[in-house]
């Protein structure tokens, strides 16, 4: 017997929606099924509310509270920058600035606002050493090799910054400030910005931002001048003064004159300190000339005059670094070798017997 085989149906599955067709441009286009679809990328808005913006560095601008900002131009590129860069507006215009410069305007950041936003971003920084002579710090962030950078007195040196006058006030801050951006730079650049520092433009001689110069006027013509005096006597209104002549300004003193004046009043300051601290003057200066200058040959904070040492003879810009580092310089002489055989002499021969009354 043939066994009759059960014939099965198969279940009808709901029937496939064609692809919808779109014709563009006289072309048929199909539009992509939602499993061939491609998740949607996230749009991150670059162009800002221009009326916002617009309205912010207005007022801003009035209140006048922000140095280098001239106009409401120059106060939106500023707050545009911080909220590119994640900043608030009242914060990006107290740490970033615009520089004048011979090709145009630019703006730079305070290192220590850099350094906030490389700690948002997870940055962990370690201060292995800060004094006025150097700076040394590490860098570290979760997943990512650790770095260390620093930055010395040669560095400093070999690029012309030790005789300006914030490496001579605040060294230490300095030297902070040049390797923070540095190490930022090194360990991931997308930290710096590709900004510059305003203590990078300081150092650079750019004119000091905290004082923008002021505006001059235009001189009065001539016939205003005269229209201001020339008026007629009368009853109630007495007779105008003749003009009195102006003298010509005197010439500036000569550029040596000028240099033995700093010198002096340097002189001074440091003479004044020493007297403070009952510090033995002549005896300071003998270990200036014989033990710290050898060993700093760059250096002369001192120099012979008639067989004696001399603070006239050294040189105005060492002059200038020894009176900011007057403490640290006592404290090395207390500690010389000068100074201990000097007090040997003054202490009593202990072979002399007391008198005992």
């Amino acid at each position: 017997m043939v066994e009759n085989k059960k014939k099965t149906k198969q279940k009808a599955g709901p029937a496939k929606k064609p692809k919808e067709e779109e014709v563009i441009d006289g072309e048929v286009v199909e539009e992509p099924t939602a499993e061939e679809k491609v998740p949607e990328a996230k749009i991150v808005k670059v162009m800002p509310d221009y009326d916002q913006l617009m309205k912010y560095a207005e007022t801003f601008g009035k209140a006048a509270l922000f140095p280098g900002i001239e106009n409401i131009h120059q106060a939106a590129a500023v707050i545009q920058l911080g909220q590119e860069i994640l900043l608030p507006p009242m914060t990006s215009l107290r740490t970033i600035f615009v520089i004048p410069s011979k090709r145009g305007s630019t703006l730079c950041i305070k290192s220590e606002a850099l350094l906030a936003l490389a700690i948002d971003k997870g940055v962990h920084l370690e201060v292995l050493s800060k004094t006025h002579k150097g700076c040394k710090l590490r860098f570290s962030r979760k997943g990512q090799k650790d770095h260390v950078e620093e930055y010395t007195e040669e560095d400093a040196k070999r690029a012309g910054l030790l005789g300006k006058d914030n490496w001579m006030k605040h060294p230490t801050n300095m030297y902070f400030s040049r390797c923070v951006k540095n190490g930022l730079q090194s360990f991931d650049a997308r930290l710096s910005l590709g900004l510059s520092t305003v203590e990078e433009m300081e150092d650079e001689g750019i004119v000091d931002i905290l004082k923008p110069p002021a505006e001059e006027k235009p001189p009065e013509p001539e016939e205003e001048k005269k229209a201001q005096v020339s008026f007629t006597k009368t009853k109630d209104q007495p007779a105008a003064e003749p003009e009195k002549e102006e003298k010509p300004p005197e010439p500036p003193p000569p550029p040596g004159e000028s240099e033995a004046r700093d010198k002096e009043l340097v002189v001074e300051d440091i003479k004044s300190y020493l007297d403070g601290g009952k510090v033995d003057k002549k005896l300071f200066k003998k270990w200036l000339g014989e033990e710290l200058q050898p060993s700093k040959p760059d250096r002369e904070f001192v120099g012979l005059k008639f067989g004696n040492w001399s603070f006239t003879e050294g040189k105005l810009d060492d002059l200038k670094l020894l009176k900011m580092n007057m403490e640290w310089a006592v404290e090395k002489f207390l500690e010389s070798k000068i100074f201990k055989e000097e007090a040997k002499k003054d202490e009593p021969d202990e072979k002399v017997k007391k008198d005992p009354l």
